[in-house]
């Protein structure tokens, strides 16, 4: 399951995106000059976002000598960047020179967003959006930005902050269960940030990265504005905008997700976006935070997972890939989880690929080839630029060998792992219709109905008759719930070895599945391996730290190893996932 974290730029609210930030209240004629120089600005500044025509250059008469006139470009580069300081620094020259205009109030409403300080951008947005003056089109603007100031304020309100990483990042979410979370998010952010700074270089910064994490995903539409049906269709469940890192919680997904990989994903998209600017392109950026997701467990950024290789294998077969163009402005436009699960195969694909032909610095590791790459889009280049300086060769030859070497790349799947696609078998939204064997096929199905009915009547010995024949029939992407039910019977009747045969190649198959590293720790436990447990229940904290197994089995297996202290710790989590939890 990799459809799961998005970096978006698309909200036509975005301060720096759409058709221009052209206002005149009160400033007199300095205020129309800069105000029609930063249309200007605000038109370049779209066409790197959004791919939409810029202006050449100032319409005559206008004033890129005005004092205010760099000021606003520079404003709008600080914007670009989502850097508050930066913006501010900025802002408070601009206000000297025009002190009483509706252009400062836009940028302040727009600062004020990023910061997080709502009372005062909806004053300032007001303002804007209030006044006879405005433009038509920047008025729509700063009422599309009013409504994501009092989202995010409705959506935060029930929130509390958390420091986390010697106060780097500063995380909310809802008193309660989801206080589960944080010392596992603690351990990931110590492993992350260095290694990430190690690739991109640190971010000059006071003020620490905001993370908002969220009760659902209708609450992440809310604050981000994309739809909560854009959200679904795509598998969306994470953003990087607004100058903040922000996820759903697991708690809304019927099995969880990976939502340290997710973290990590989107900080990398954080650090591309202070040192690249607003001109890395999508699928760069998608690519890159694809890459080195997994580097808070020192994953290889080369490698492809099994659900990659799979899913990349179906689209050869079938001739059917995403031009990476179609991936902008956001990949979580796409129309189905399937299609963003294959872009992101691709464009994590392109992104490796792209650095391992790199002739600049080849004798670097990856990382520090990506930070090379990030940075040039830093000092100003555009795409076409940058994979010249990087790669000795256009864009279009860049795009053509690229493909070229995927249609020919090996993307066999070890003998435990073959089987049919199964996309995102795991992202299930809670109260999103059906969510169990609806995946199966018919005649699997069957099958595992009755074992479901024979485990509910006690008789687990049967059941696994059942699961046996539904698994032979041909699971699909529902054999990872098949393989979890036929595991617990297998347990629940002893044979603790025939249920590791069976767990050995449903976890290669279906990593992301945490009711299967559950198992694994009952089983290592069933059979004293109490540290291997531990191994097992930390993967599915890792997933799905809202399962009050994870904590049970954890304080099981503390217990067996004598430390009656973090046993204890144990209980605690599961009392508080169980007196939290929302209900499925």
């Amino acid at each position: 399951m990799r459809t799961v974290a998005q970096y978006s730029r698309d909200s036509s609210a975005s301060p720096t995106a759409g058709s221009g930030v052209a206002v005149a209240q009160s400033g007199g004629n300095r205020d129309a000059m800069c105000a029609r120089w930063a249309l200007v600005a605000a038109g370049v500044v779209s066409a790197v976002l959004l791919g939409r025509p810029a202006v050449a250059r100032p319409p005559h008469g206008t004033a890129p000598a005005d004092a205010a006139s760099p000021i606003v470009s520079n404003l709008l580069a600080c914007l670009a960047r989502e850097d508050v300081a930066c913006a501010e620094a900025h802002l408070a020259a601009l206000r000297a020179q025009l002190p009483a205009s509706t252009t400062v109030e836009w940028f302040q409403g727009s600062v004020d967003f990023l910061a997080g300080r709502w009372g005062p951008a909806r004053v300032a947005l007001q303002r804007v959006a209030g006044s006879p003056l405005v433009p038509d089109g920047l008025r729509d603007r700063a009422q599309a930005l009013l409504k994501l100031v009092d989202a995010n304020d409705a959506v935060l309100a029930d929130t509390k902050p958390h420091l986390l990483a010697a106060g780097r990042v500063q995380v909310w979410l809802r008193p309660g269960a989801d206080e589960v979370l944080l010392p596992y998010l603690e351990r990931v952010l110590e492993r992350a940030l260095p290694a990430l700074e190690l690739a991109f270089g640190p971010v000059a910064r006071k003020a620490p990265i905001v993370m908002p994490i969220v009760a659902r995903a209708a609450d992440l539409g809310r604050i981000t504005g994309l739809t909560v049906e854009q959200i679904r269709t795509s598998g969306t469940i994470a953003v990087c905008k607004h100058d903040r890192v922000m996820l759903t919680s697991p708690q809304d997904l019927v099995f969880g997700y990976p939502w340290a990989d997710t973290v990590t994903h989107e900080l990398v998209h954080w650090f591309v976006i202070k040192h690249g600017g607003a001109g890395v392109p999508v699928w760069l950026h998608e690519g890159l935070a694809r890459a080195f997701q997994g580097v808070w467990r020192a994953a290889d950024p080369a490698d492809l997972d099994i659900d990659e290789r799979r899913t990349l294998a179906t689209a050869r077969a079938r001739g059917r890939f995403i031009a990476l163009d179609k991936m902008s402005p956001s990949m979580a436009l796409l129309p189905s989880q399937e299609e963003t699960q294959l872009a992101f195969a691709e464009v994590h694909s392109a992104a490796v690929w792209l650095l391992q032909h790199a002739p600049l610095g080849s004798a670097d590791p990856l990382a520090a080839r990506a930070g090379q790459l990030v940075n040039l889009f830093g000092s100003g280049l555009g795409e076409s630029a940058v994979i010249a300086a990087m790669t000795g060769s256009s864009a279009a030859v860049f795009r053509s060998r690229w493909r070229r070497d995927l249609l020919r790349l090996d993307l066999r799947l070890p003998p435990a792992a073959e089987g049919p696609a199964a996309p995102n078998a795991a992202l299930v939204f809670r109260g999103v219709g059906a969510h169990g064997l609806t995946r199966l096929t018919d005649e699997a199905r069957r099958f595992a109905e009755l074992g479901d009915r024979l485990a509910v009547a006690d008789r687990p010995a049967a059941a696994a008759i059942e699961y046996r024949k539904a698994l032979a029939a041909g699971a699909g992407s529902g054999g990872a719930l098949v393989s979890a039910r036929l595991v617990r019977a297998l347990l629940d009747i002893g044979r603790n070895e025939e249920a590791d045969q069976w767990l050995s190649p449903a976890l290669q198959q279906h990593a992301d599945h945490a009711p299967l590293h559950v198992l694994a720790a009952r089983a290592a436990l069933a059979q004293g391996r109490p540290q291997e447990a531990l191994q097992s229940v930390e993967r599915a904290a890792w997933i799905n730290p809202f399962d009050p197994q994870v904590h049970e089995l954890a304080a099981q297996a503390w217990s067996t190893l004598g430390n009656e202290k973090q046993a204890a710790a144990a209980r605690a989590n599961a009392q508080r996932v169980t007196g939290g939890a929302a209900n499925p």
